[in-house]
């Protein structure tokens, strides 16, 4: 479950999922409300957004003017301070973020028990950089989510999403960047479920943030 640079994944396919994911926002991510009233679930992913927004503005090493004084130990101790209260929105488990060196396409990963971040991306100083990272943060502790609806406890208000996670992962099989087919490109990757659902997410959360 990777994320990688936009700029090496502009192709002809890629068009296509752009199309593919307005449709899935439309149909296979429905929007649902809070339970307030017993709070058994977690919130909406559109509530999600906003309380992680509320949660970035009251955090000033998270903007951009102060982030890039930080040191690489310094972000990564902010960020995992950040995750603990994203994963507390979630209803699930805080994963560890973490940072290590990768190749220039790749932008981070989630192994199963962290978030690891490149070291190229979290220590540019540039906005892109720096929005890159927060988006990759997003769209991997996603996959925390997801992963913890399936394995640990459904916190998730949709079955039928948790539904769809669950055949990519443990029917069909989870499709890594490694085995794709050449011929489709970066396709059979990007359109599976839990993968356009961590691009809708993380998407949600940058557009809330408004940066």
């Amino acid at each position: 479950m990777e994320v990688f640079e936009n700029a090496a994944l502009e192709s002809a396919a890629l068009e296509n999922l752009d199309q593919m994911d307005e449709v899935n926002q439309d149909s296979v991510l429905p929007e649902f409300m809070r339970m307030d009233e017993t709070k058994e679930f977690a919130p909406s992913m559109e509530i999600q957004a906003v309380e992680i927004r509320d949660v970035f503005l009251d955090v000033p090493e998270l903007q951009y003017d102060q982030w890039i004084e930080l040191g690489m130990e310094e972000r990564i101790g902010t960020l995992n301070d950040f995750e603990t209260r994203i994963a507390e929105i979630e209803h699930r488990t805080p994963m560890e973020v973490r940072h290590e060196e990768m190749r220039d396409t790749l932008m981070g990963y989630y192994d199963g028990e962290s978030l690891v971040l490149s070291e190229k991306f979290l220590m540019d100083n540039s906005y892109d950089s720096y929005k890159e990272t927060l988006n990759t943060l997003f769209h991997e502790g996603r996959h925390a989510y997801q992963d913890y609806n399936l394995n640990v406890e459904r916190v998730e208000q949709s079955a039928e999403m948790v539904q769809a996670w669950d055949v990519n992962n443990n029917i069909l099989g989870y499709k890594e960047p490694e085995s794709i087919i050449p011929e489709l490109g970066y396709l059979e990757y990007y359109s599976q479920p839990v993968e356009v659902d961590a691009r809708v997410f993380a998407e949600k959360v940058i557009n809330a943030l408004n940066i």
